[in-house]
């Protein structure tokens, strides 16, 4: 609970996103949709698709319906403070 919150108040959406992407990252697909992952972070939907959208922008994901495919798992970590 107190690691829950702590992650909750310390880290930005962006790194959220990336840890949740990490840890449910299977051969570089994530099977979830927006709503599943930003009941996990704790933030509306709308807040999630757009920071997918941004990363699909910059070439770090492909969106698909119900899963995300990761290229780089190494461009993910890097956006993680102590990685």
């Amino acid at each position: 609970m107190i690691q829950r919150i702590d992650m909750l108040v310390f880290q930005s959406i962006e790194e959220r996103l990336a840890v949740n992407l990490l840890d449910l990252e299977i051969d570089g697909v994530v099977y979830a949709t927006h709503q599943e992952l930003a009941i996990d972070m704790g933030t509306a939907r709308e807040v999630v698709s757009r920071q997918l959208k941004e990363l699909e922008t910059a070439g770090s994901i492909q969106l698909g319906r119900g899963k995300i495919t990761m290229p780089d798992r190494a461009a993910h970590e890097s956006r993680l403070p102590g990685r």
